[in-house]
């Protein structure tokens, strides 16, 4: 009788042998020119609406949703007439809010979709946007006082990417990654374990390697490497916004709002005790969350 992927016998590979994998990679996708120059604008004080538009004009994806998401009912535009150029759609939305749009949309393109996938990649997307949503629905009804200061659009795009090392693991260690999810679903633990035993590491370490290689922020970083174990973060200053979204990955998780592929999602409850969030704190802000998310479908248009 075969055995199941479960029982099957592994050699726990060197984590660093599989980031020099990553790193040697010829095709590793980098982080598109576009978004590198919105960054460095966003942090220029003197960049303006049409700078950045300037930039976004030399990528037709991130343009076209841009303006999909300005006229989307996320901003509905000033007595329903349609902002059909750049310029003032991007001061419509701010420049932040673009920056993560064309980020958001980088990374999901990045990646090949050659391999069988692993799980739903519209569901895991619909995952990722109600994470973020959470993660700012959180923010704002977080009953102690919150230190650091976290922007929506900060929360939102936290949301996005913590769990970009399950894309990674599906184009580098695609048979290994489907052995983990099976085998975390047969036996209902926690995917990341199945990670650690199958691929060598976890998607939080996978994910944190390539943020840094991306140079997406110190914050963004922090999230992804830690979101799983936010008490193990050693910058203090980055604390809350990481429990913010180990707490709303879990929630999603249990809502079953989209599919992260983890069969068995775990939650430190020391991060609610710290929060200071009740379960039935909880249960209230899930309507809040139901109603934002049914309004995110054109953000589900950035993984198509």
């Amino acid at each position: 009788m075969p055995t199941s992927s479960s029982e099957q016998t592994t050699t726990k590979r060197d984590p660093h042998e599989l980031l020099q994998i990553f790193e040697s990679a010829e095709d590793l996708p980098t982080l598109p020119e576009v978004a590198v120059r919105l960054q460095r604008a966003v942090d220029d004080h003197d960049t303006g609406a049409k700078d950045v538009a300037a930039i976004i004009e030399d990528d037709p994806a991130i343009a076209t949703r841009v303006l999909k998401m300005v006229n989307s009912v996320f901003y509905a535009p000033a007595r329903g007439k349609e902002i059909t150029e750049l310029q003032p759609a991007i001061a419509r939305l701010g420049f932040v809010t673009v920056t993560n749009i064309a980020l958001s949309t980088s990374i999901f393109r990045a990646f090949s979709r050659n391999q069988k996938p692993a799980f739903d990649r519209r569901e895991f997307w619909r995952h990722c946007i109600t994470v973020g949503i959470t993660t700012k629905v959180l923010h704002d009804y977080c009953p102690i006082k919150i230190e650091q200061r976290i922007t929506p659009d900060v929360a939102h795009l936290s949301g996005i990417v913590h769990d970009m090392g399950k894309i990674l693991f599906e184009r580098y260690a695609n048979p290994e990654f489907h052995l983990a999810l099976d085998s975390a679903k047969a036996a209902d633990i926690p995917a990341l374990k199945e990670e650690a035993r199958f691929i060598g590491m976890g998607h939080d370490q996978a994910g944190a390697w390539l943020a840094q290689k991306w140079n997406l922020g110190p914050d963004i970083q922090a999230v992804i490497r830690w979101h799983h174990d936010p008490l193990s973060c050693d910058d203090e200053n980055l604390h809350t916004l990481v429990k913010l979204v180990h707490l709303a990955d879990y929630i999603c998780n249990y809502q079953n709002l989209g599919d992260s592929g983890n069969p068995s999602p775990t939650f430190d409850q020391r991060v609610q005790q710290e929060l200071d969030f009740t379960p039935d704190r909880i249960g209230d802000i899930m309507e809040i969350v139901e109603a934002e998310a049914q309004k995110s479908e054109i953000l589900l248009s950035l993984a198509e």
